[in-house]
């Protein structure tokens, strides 16, 4: 067994953060019930043994398996964690391009609130903005790898439109497909 595992405890933690990637501190607590100053203890002894990696998001540090995920994906699914970039990680990847209004009636908070959200992931460069016209349009960086952490961590993040996203992506991509074909099938030889 490996050095960082022999207690109980440890074992717990682990096997929660398989199951949970990104969570923070006081959920893993809670979820374990354990108080901070034991969990802390243990985290640190599972990072110095190289098992779990922490990152500092914002005000909160998050804590995912070591060899599970690659920097940009912790990106990511630290995003996942939060509820209106969740939103806007969803709504892109189900729409793809959608503009500001879009992204707000499809969140259904306020604009300030929005814009705080926009500019935060369009800086972790997960998110990218562009102009059509007049109006800002944002897109996935990298829609697939977005979507497959989506669909990957769902079953560990309880929220109504991840369940949505996760029971029409196979309908989604079909008529992606379709549509891809028959626009193939529609253009000229070359």
């Amino acid at each position: 067994m490996h050095n960082g595992l022999e207690l109980e405890s440890r074992k717990r933690i682990y096997e929660y953060l398989t199951a949970n990637p990104g969570v923070h501190l006081r959920r893993i607590g809670q979820a374990l019930g354990m108080s901070t100053g034991m969990l802390s203890y243990h985290l640190g002894v599972l990072e110095r043994e190289e098992l779990v990696k922490s990152e500092a998001a914002r005000h909160r540090r998050r804590y995912f398996l070591a060899q599970a995920y690659r920097p940009e994906q912790r990106l990511v699914v630290a995003l996942l964690r939060e509820r209106v970039p969740r939103r806007v990680l969803i709504e892109l990847a189900t729409h793809g391009e959608r503009t500001f209004a879009d992204l707000l009636a499809a969140t259904g908070v306020t604009k300030s609130t929005l814009s705080y959200h926009l500019a935060k992931v369009v800086a972790s460069g997960v998110v990218v903005r562009g102009r059509l016209d007049r109006e800002s349009v944002f897109a996935l960086r990298d829609g697939a790898g977005v979507t497959n952490l989506i669909l990957g961590c769902a079953a560990s993040i309880p929220d109504e439109a991840l369940g949505r996203f996760v029971s029409i992506w196979p309908r989604l991509q079909a008529l992606r497909e379709r549509q891809a074909a028959a626009a193939l099938a529609v253009a000229p030889p070359t």
